[in-house]
This record gives C-alpha cells, structure tokens and sequence, in this order.
C-alpha cells in the first residue's frame, strides 16, 4: 500500500511540475510579445516625430522663403503664382533660390486635392523642383534626406491698395497656403503641414 501511495504521489509531483512549466513558458512568451509591440509602437511614434520635424522644417523654409520675396523688385510679377514649380524657381532663381508659388487654380483648399498632390510629391525622389512641389535641402540648403520633405506654396488671394498708384506698384495684401509633406523611412502615413500666410506691401 505505501508503494502505490509513494508512485502516485510521484506521478502527482510530476504532473504539477509540468503545468507549472507551461505557466511559466506561456508568461515568456506573452511578455515576449508585449514587449516586441512596444518597440514596435515607440519605432512607429519615432518615426511620425521624424516626419513632422523634416515637415515643420519645410514648411518654415518655404515661409522665410515667401517673406524674403516681399521686399524683392520680382514680387509684383511674380505675386499670382506661376503654372509650375519648375518655371517659378527657375524665374526667382536670381532672387529667392528654390522658391515655388503656384497661381491660385492650383491651390490646395480642399482635404482631396491635398492628398492627391502629397501622393504625387512624394513620389519624386530627388529633391530639385518638380511640377508641383520643391525638395527642402535645410536652412542652408546643403542638407541631404534619405526620403526629402517637400512644399509648395499656393495664391489664395490678393487686395490691392486703394490707390491706384499704389495698386499699380503693387502694394496691398497678399495671401498664401503653404503645404508640407514628408514621411520618415518606414512610416507609412506622411505628415502633411498647412498654413495661410499673410504678406503687406506697403
């Protein structure tokens, strides 16, 4: 009697070990893979930083860039926009480098329009002007992007001056949407900026 009562205590301490095993296997494994989704979620918010960074970056460049263009002798011609950002960086290459204003049929005032010309910006992999965006190159424009934000900036509006002499000199309000577009190595989703800006000639 004691002999089977020795076995089956044995076999019950086996028994209990190996559910304990598996409790324990199951654990790692369930902390494993928590702990695989929170580098993969703190990867994915690293790299949405990363793009609205390189988007913000843009974004403020192409502002500076439109400001800089105020006080210019080419501002009144080139106020409306052009049909292109290749023929409006070429045309105020000698006075603002890299600067791109499209005329206000092609602005960007709807959620529609803006993801169609993101797609299409960012497709274009150098960072020369293409037909409707430009590639941001850093404040000093010899910065380099494995994937280079891109902008443009788009006439919304314009109200002369009252005076007619002013008017034809120029002088008056101006607006403008800046759009910026950048997406960060493997990020899937891209970082879209807007803003209106506001630019007195007087």
């Amino acid at each position: 009697m004691k002999s089977c009562s020795h076995r089956r205590q044995g076999g019950a301490v086996l028994l209990i070990a190996l559910v304990m095993l598996l409790l324990l296997t199951l654990l790692a494994v369930t902390s494993m893979r928590e702990t695989t989704l929170q580098n993969r979620v703190g990867g994915n918010v690293s790299e949405q930083k990363r793009a609205y960074n390189a988007a913000e970056s843009a974004l403020r460049e192409a502002e500076r860039r439109l400001s800089a263009l105020r006080g210019t002798v080419m501002f009144n011609s080139a106020s409306a926009g052009f049909d292109s950002c290749t023929t409006s960086a070429n045309t105020l290459a000698p006075t603002v480098e890299n600067l791109c204003i499209l005329s206000d049929g092609k602005d960007l005032d709807t959620q529609a329009k803006v993801q169609a010309w993101a797609k299409i910006a960012l497709q274009t992999l150098s960072d020369a002007p293409a037909e409707n965006s430009v590639g941001y190159r850093g404040f000093d424009g010899e910065s380099r992007y494995r994937l280079a934000p891109r902008w443009v900036v788009t006439f919304i509006a314009g109200s002369a001056s009252p005076n007619p002499s002013e008017a034809l000199s120029g002088k008056g309000s101006y607006y403008y949407r800046v759009t910026a577009v950048a997406r960060s190595g493997g990020a899937r989703f891209p970082v879209i900026l807007q803003s209106i800006v506001k630019l007195e000639v007087q």
